[in-house]
């Protein structure tokens, strides 16, 4: 039989130091594959961005900017990183980052789409309808001073839908409490809410809705003239309503043929 040859141990420490090495060389090789742009550089943020990655990109644009803070490209990592919050659902974090933006970079092409990024942060805090609206009156006063900032800016079509949205969110918390009211008979306090709302909320879509209520709390509180008012008010502001039709309806029978020179119509 052939001799055996004596074979050297290899020393244990050894081989936990080439376990180390090569799972260190391991992912180094994965973060060079997954984001080929180096640590604290902006087209990092960019990379992890597109990718959908978005605690990866915060960190990356945060990096950039808190390093580059007077790079030309440091207020569009601002923005991207607060924008990437916005994808996140993070409203509040957003907010946040777009006051920073306006504040540290005012001379920036992107301050005037910040400011309106801004009021869609606080109107994304906004929860379900039973929860609180205060998100909806700090958006709603945000995008007013904006369309007042920036009165020939290309959003202010979209800036006016959405204060007529969050009119029609605060119009809707109202008739839910009126309906509460309504259950418990306690007409006057519906009365006086409605007459809130069309005080507050003229820019909403559901003012139709809003003045057939109130005309039928009228008559309830058995003010006939007042609720015809109510009435011809509906008829004559919104004629293509289906709550304009029934008003007709109920001013013809009535005996009322006038409805603010509108005539009444057969239902």
């Amino acid at each position: 039989m052939a001799s055996l040859k004596r074979r050297h141990p290899v020393p244990v420490a050894g081989l936990a130091l080439a376990a180390v090495l090569l799972l260190l060389a391991i992912v180094g090789a994965g973060c060079g594959t997954s984001n080929p742009h180096p640590p604290g550089s902006f087209d990092r943020g960019v990379f992890y961005a597109e990718k959908g990655k978005g605690i990866e990109a915060v960190t990356a644009f945060e990096s950039f900017v808190r390093r580059n803070p007077t790079d030309s490209l440091a207020s569009e990592a601002q923005f991207l990183k607060a924008m990437t919050y916005m994808e996140m659902k993070e409203f509040p974090l957003a907010a946040v980052e777009f006051q920073i933006l306006r504040k540290d970079y005012p001379t920036s092409d992107r301050v005037e789409e910040a400011f309106f990024q801004e009021g869609l942060a606080y109107l994304g805090q906004v929860g379900k309808i039973q929860r609180d609206i205060t998100g909806a009156y700090e958006a709603r006063l945000h995008f007013l001073k904006f369309m007042q900032t920036y009165p020939q800016s290309p959003r202010i079509p979209e800036a006016r839908k959405v204060m007529q949205d969050i009119s029609d969110l605060m119009v809707e918390k109202r008739l839910q409490q009126v309906r509460v009211f309504q259950q418990l008979n306690r007409h006057q306090a519906v009365a006086a809410t409605l007459d809130g709302v069309l005080a507050d909320e003229a820019g909403s879509s559901r003012l139709d809705e809003v003045l057939w209520v109130r005309a039928q709390t009228a008559g309830k509180l058995e003010k006939p003239e007042e609720r015809r008012e109510f009435l011809r008010r509906l008829v004559n502001e919104f004629p293509e309503s289906p709550y304009a039709e029934r008003a007709r309806s109920a001013l013809k029978r009535d005996g009322d043929s006038g409805a603010g020179g509108v005539e009444t119509e057969e239902p």
